[in-house]
């Protein structure tokens, strides 16, 4: 029996809401875990709002990839949990559909999915890390216009080093400053003082600090002797000369910033190279005794670049099949997700993500697991990558065979 196309329908619609609803809560948890990292660098900065939110999104891409798979298995088990609770999976048997017609749309939205997924991962996500990458070594060369953080010693400044014990940001008060200026490193000088009071102008290029009960220690250009002076009241002035955030290329491109094509060039690259040094191995005459050691030598360094460039082009290969495999993950997630479904009867958000956060971090530690043997040599780069999608893969195959064999 075919399943009628408004049946399809109507089971592809029960995972729409589940998934796009899992897709925000799941990208929103993930996002909290990097947005305070965003603050910490680029706060006292004075960026521009339109810098901040391109660091926002360029960051956001990594999420995406990350979530839209995961997001298929929370909706998959809610859609036909509730499914199942609601009795509406033994209805469809006792109309004459299978189990197996019931998942095939799901199967089908997996697939698009998942060729939708790789392309997002071999063409923007590459782009958006070197894009990142590039906009945060610029945010990191950017002059500061506010750098006091307590109990650190600040050196973003050129010239000076700081060291703030406690910072009031609602006053501008600080207390226990100490400033080392190494502008002139042959005569620097150490100021010190139990409080302060600073106040930074609108375009950031100097910071007025007013210190108070502090010490001097500097020495004397013209006769070299030390001296302290002590003071109650001081104005001190720091020049930053900011330079804002001025946009720049990270340089070249490391294994996560290169899409697939890029990736293969590389590997033919190395595998030519690899081939031409092999030749060099190959035995020949035997050697004088005076030439021996330099033969032995550059042997030795043959040997090194061959180990090298296979160590590079494991990587790269790794990170080739990691793309394949994390965007296959949306179809494999279908195929443990619908009869765990079923079987917990429970269409409810938190069993769903409990039970999809068990099998994803299994998911994970296998990707991951296989990454580190294949750069490491011990594991087939391919195999490494394909290992996750296999151990949850079988037994979705298996679950789904039995599921569908049930009977109402």
């Amino acid at each position: 029996m075919t399943l009628p196309v408004h049946l399809y329908r109507y089971v592809f619609k029960a995972h729409v809401g589940p998934f796009l609803f899992s897709f925000v809560i799941i990208t929103f948890i993930l996002v909290m875990d990097i947005i305070f990292q965003i603050a910490d660098l680029i706060i006292g900065k004075n960026l521009d709002l339109f810098i901040v939110l391109e660091v926002f999104f360029l960051n956001l891409a990594w999420i995406v990839a990350v979530s839209i798979p995961m997001s298929v298995l929370v909706a998959t088990l809610m859609a036909f949990g509730r499914l199942s609770a609601d009795n509406e999976v033994t209805a469809f048997k006792a109309g004459g559909v299978s189990f197996f017609q019931m998942v095939s749309p799901v199967l089908v939205s997996g697939i698009l999915l998942g060729t939708g997924h790789l392309y997002f991962m071999d063409v923007i996500l590459p782009e958006a890390n070197y894009r990142a990458r590039s906009l945060m070594n610029d945010i990191h060369r950017a002059r500061p216009t506010l750098l006091f953080t307590e109990g650190i010693f600040m050196k973003d400044i050129p010239g000076y080093s700081i060291l703030i014990d406690r910072v009031n940001p609602r006053n501008n008060e600080i207390y226990s400053v100490t400033i080392y200026e190494t502008a002139n490193m042959r005569y620097p000088r150490l100021m010190t003082a139990k409080s302060g009071e600073f106040n930074v102008n609108e375009t950031g290029s100097r910071i007025d600090l007013m210190l108070y009960d502090g010490e001097l220690l500097q020495q004397d250009e013209s006769s070299g002797r030390y001296f302290k002076e002590v003071f109650e009241r001081q104005r001190f002035a720091i020049h930053t000369e900011p330079s804002g955030v001025q946009r720049s290329e990270a340089g070249t491109r490391g294994d996560r910033e290169l899409n697939i094509e890029m990736m293969r060039d590389r590997i033919d690259d190395w595998q030519r190279e690899i081939d031409d040094v092999s030749m060099h191995l190959e035995p020949g005459p035997i050697p004088s005794e005076a030439k021996a050691d330099s033969i032995e030598a550059a042997r030795a360094r043959a040997e090194r670049t061959i180990s090298l460039r296979q160590r590079q082009k494991n990587s790269y290969v790794v990170e080739i099949h990691k793309k394949y495999a994390i965007s296959a993950a949306c179809f494999v997630f279908v195929l443990i997700g619908a009869p765990l479904g079923v079987r917990l009867r429970r269409g409810s958000i938190g069993v769903s993500v409990g039970v999809s956060l068990c099998f994803f971090l299994l998911y994970w530690a296998c990707l991951l697991g296989g990454e580190e043997l294949a750069d490491r040599g011990l594991f087939d780069p391919v195999w490494a990558m394909w290992a996750a999608n296999i151990v949850i893969g079988v037994p979705g195959v298996f679950l789904v065979w039995f599921t569908g064999r049930d009977r109402i």
